[in-house]
C-alpha cells in the first residue's frame, strides 16, 4: 500500500448528498480517506500531486457494505451445531478465515462476528493484525453471554447473576472483543432452549450494557421473543437482532405475532433492529418456485412474508433497521449480504434507505461511525466499485468489480490502469 493513492472513477456515493456525485476523486493516505472532492480541485492539492493514481474508469464507488451479524466459524448448513462441536479448534479457525475471505470479496468491508469461542476470535484478530489474510474489518463479540445451558452455551459464555455477566464482559474485552452480545432468549440451534422465552431478567441485561459502555464496546442482543425484546430495549442495547415476536402455536411452530408495545419500547430506547430478512431465505426457494412443500414449509413461507410487513411497520415508525444476515447459520451463505439490501427494498424501503441501513446507520449502531461507513475524510478507506448504480438496482451490490479494505485492494478491477 503506497503512502498516498488518488482514486478516480465515474462517480462516488456521498451520503451527505444522498446520491452518486460525478467527478469525485478520493485521496487515501495510509489506509484512511484524507480528502474527497471534484477532480480539478483534488488535482491542485499538494498531497495529491505525488500520489499514485488508481483509475476505476466507468465504475461507481460506494462505501463497503457492513454486516452486523455473522458467525464465521459456522458452515451455513442444517448441521451447523454438530459440525462446530465435532471440529478441532484449528479446523474452526480455518473455516472462519475462509468464510471471512468470501465475505470480504463479496463487498463487505466490515463484519461483526456475533458468536465464536475465544480461540477462534483471537486467531482471527491475529490474522487481521498480521495483514496478509484477505479479511473484512472485524468487530468481534467472542462467546455470547447466555444462560446456563442456554443458546450457544458451548462457546463458553454462561452466566446467571449480574456480577457474572459483568465479569464475562470484562473477560471477552480483555481477549479482544469490541462488542458484547447476550442471548436474551433461547435459540433454534440449541436443543433445550426456548426461543419464545426470555432468558435473563432486566437487571442482568442492564449490567451487561453498563459494563460494555464502560469499556467502549457496542452491545447486541439476540432476541426472538417479545418479552426478551422489551427487556433488551429497556436495558439500552445498541442493537436488537432478529426481533422475531415469536409465540408458539398449538402445533409447536414458532409464529411471528406483532405487538405494538414492543415496537414502542424499541423506539423509546433508541435501539436499532437487525431483522435478518435474508437469513435462511434460500431454504425456501424450492417452495417459492414450485408451490410444493410440507405444511410447515408453507407456514414458514407465510412467516417470511409477515416478517417483511413487520419490518416495514417498524421502519415507518422511525426505528433504525440495520443490515445483518446471520451468515453461517442454515441456508445463509457469506457472499449474500447484497440480498439483505435487496429484500429491504422489496419490503418497501427506498434504495437510498436500504443503502444507508447497510453503511452509515449500521456503523452508528455498532458504534464505529467515527471510523467507517461513508466516503468522507477521516474514515477508513473501505470502498467498493460497482458497474451499475444500486440506487436504481440494489442487486448491483451482488457483483462488486473492485474492493478495498483499509486502503488495501483485495479485489482488483480489470478496468484499472496504472
Amino acid at each position: 500500500m503506497t503512502d498516498a493513492l488518488l482514486i478516480r472513477s465515474a462517480a462516488a456515493f456521498l451520503d451527505e448528498q444522498g446520491g452518486v456525485v460525478p467527478g469525485q476523486d478520493i485521496l487515501v493516505t495510509n489506509g484512511v480517506i484524507t480528502a474527497v472532492g471534484p477532480r480539478e480541485e483534488m488535482a491542485s492539492r499538494p498531497a495529491a500531486k505525488g500520489a499514485k493514481v488508481l483509475d476505476l474508469g466507468g465504475l461507481l464507488v460506494f462505501p463497503g457494505l457492513m454486516n452486523s451479524h455473522v458467525h464465521f466459524a459456522f458452515n451455513g448448513t442444517d448441521n451447523v451445531r454438530e459440525v462446530y462441536l465435532a471440529e478441532t479448534p484449528e479446523e474452526r479457525v480455518a473455516r472462519a478465515l475462509d468464510n471471512a475471505r468470501v465475505m470480504a470479496l463479496s463487498g463487505v468491508t466490515t463484519a461483526r462476528d456475533c458468536g465464536s469461542d475465544i480461540p477462534v476470535m483471537q486467531a482471527m484478530l491475529a490474522a487481521a493484525d498480521e495483514g496478509e489474510a484477505v479479511l473484512p474489518n472485524l468487530l468481534m463479540c467472542g462467546p455470547p453471554i447466555t444462560a446456563i445451558c442456554g443458546h450457544l452455551h458451548y462457546m463458553g459464555g454462561e452466566a446467571t447473576t449480574s456480577d457474572e455477566v459483568r465479569a464475562l464482559v470484562r473477560r471477552t474485552r480483555a481477549a479482544g472483543a469490541r462488542s458484547a452480545k447476550v442471548m436474551a432468549t433461547g435459540g433454534q440451534m440449541t436443543p433445550g432452549t426456548l426461543p419464545e422465552v426470555a432468558a435473563f431478567e432486566l437487571a442482568e441485561l442492564t449490567a451487561l450494557v453498563e459494563e460494555a459502555r464502560s469499556l467502549d464496546m457496542s452491545t447486541v442482543s439476540h432476541c426472538l421473543s417479545s418479552e426478551g425484546t422489551i427487556r433488551s430495549a429497556r436495558a439500552g442495547f445498541d442493537s436488537i437482532e432478529h426481533c422475531a415476536f415469536f409465540e408458539r402455536t398449538g402445533e409447536g411452530w414458532l409464529e411471528r405475532v406483532y405487538r405494538q408495545d414492543v415496537t414502542d419500547a424499541i423506539r423509546a430506547s433508541g435501539s436499532a433492529v437487525m431483522m435478518g430478512l435474508a437469513a435462511s431465505t434460500k431454504a425456501l426457494e424450492g417452495v417459492r418456485a414450485t408451490g410444493e412443500g410440507t405444511p410447515h414449509e408453507h407456514f414458514r413461507l407465510a412467516q417470511e412474508r409477515r416478517m417483511m410487513r413487520i419490518f416495514k411497520q417498524m421502519a415507518d415508525q422511525g426505528i433504525p433497521m440495520i443490515c445483518g444476515t446471520d451468515a453461517g447459520t442454515a441456508a445463509t451463505p457469506f457472499d449474500e449480504t447484497w440480498r439483505e439490501v435487496v429484500m429491504m427494498v422489496e419490503a418497501g424501503l427506498t434504495p437510498l434507505q436500504a443503502i444507508r441501513n447497510a453503511t452509515t446507520i449500521v456503523a452508528r449502531a455498532m458504534r464505529i461511525d467515527h471510523e467507517a461507513g461513508a466516503i468522507r475524510a477521516g474514515l477508513r478507506a473501505d470502498l467498493i466499485a460497482l458497474a451499475d448504480n444500486p440506487l436504481e438496482n440494489p442487486a448491483a451490490f451482488r457483483t462488486p468489480a473492485w474492493v478495498m479494505v483499509r486502503g488495501r485492494e483485495i479485489l482488483s478491477s480489470p478496468m484499472t490502469s496504472p
